[in-house]
């Protein structure tokens, strides 16, 4: 299940949720696993309990499903649901962003760009999770500049729900090689940077509102995609 337990001194529930949350987001929990509580609790070195409670939290935050009699999954999205996120971030994630924009250090826009430049890195040598590691900087090296911590909350929630997907369609590109969505990603982050290094951070916010509707669109075709191989496995598309 890819976890593994860390030094850090928390409460045995505070690392099942820190190790269960970071596993799903790097994608090492695709879309649909099954969490099995026992297994968990064994690879981290804890009692179910704490694992169980854990699960409790994701599942609340709606980034794993509780099935009775079948337990725990990781959340698989559909198409609906997608453009639900999608909607809540354009209202949250467009105030944040503008919200963070006025408040835009130096410091923060070089944070930006080496984010970028480790997203870049990452993607020429197939580092999935660096690559997932340096999108989620770019944007967050803005977004925390944002003062209003209730809706940081809450984007972050959403980003969250979203990365087991995202991590899933790194991994398809990177194994078939096919960069070419991943590359214009990168130039669409290169844009929307030396926007605000170039002091129009008008021009930067349109180009993030165009780059959150890009990504809605990349997760309709991963979900159409997962759909089609779903149905060649199975013979028929009519699930």
């Amino acid at each position: 299940m890819a976890l593994k337990r860390t030094s850090l001194p928390r409460t045995a529930e505070a690392v099942a949720l820190a190790e269960l949350r970071d596993a799903i987001v790097r994608g090492d929990l695709a879309p649909g696993a099954p969490i099995r509580q026992s297994a968990a609790a064994e690879e981290l070195g804890l009692s179910v309990i704490p694992v169980r409670e854990a699960l409790k939290t994701l599942a609340g935050e709606g980034i794993v499903t509780y099935v009775p009699q079948r337990g725990y999954t990781v959340t698989e999205l559909s198409p609906h649901s997608v453009d639900g996120i999608f909607r809540i971030r354009e209202i949250l994630e467009g105030e944040a962003e503008a919200n963070a924009a006025a408040r835009l250090r130096p410091e923060d826009i070089a944070a930006m760009r080496g984010a970028l430049e480790a997203q870049r890195a990452a993607v020429a040598a197939l580092d999935v999770p660096g690559v997932i590691s340096g999108n989620r900087g770019f944007h967050f090296a803005l977004l925390d500049r944002c003062d209003n911590e209730w809706m940081l909350r809450f984007v972050r929630q959403l980003w969250e729900a979203l990365e087991p997907h995202r991590a899933l369609s790194y991994r398809r590109g990177a194994a078939s090689r096919d960069l070419a969505r991943i590359e214009a990603i990168l130039g669409e982050h290169d844009g929307i940077v030396t926007a605000f290094e170039n002091g129009e951070p008008a021009l930067a916010l349109r180009l993030l509102a165009e780059h959150r509707t890009q990504g809605r669109s990349d997760f309709h075709r991963l979900l159409d995609s997962s759909q089609d191989q779903v149905g060649a496995a199975t013979g028929s598309l009519d699930l």
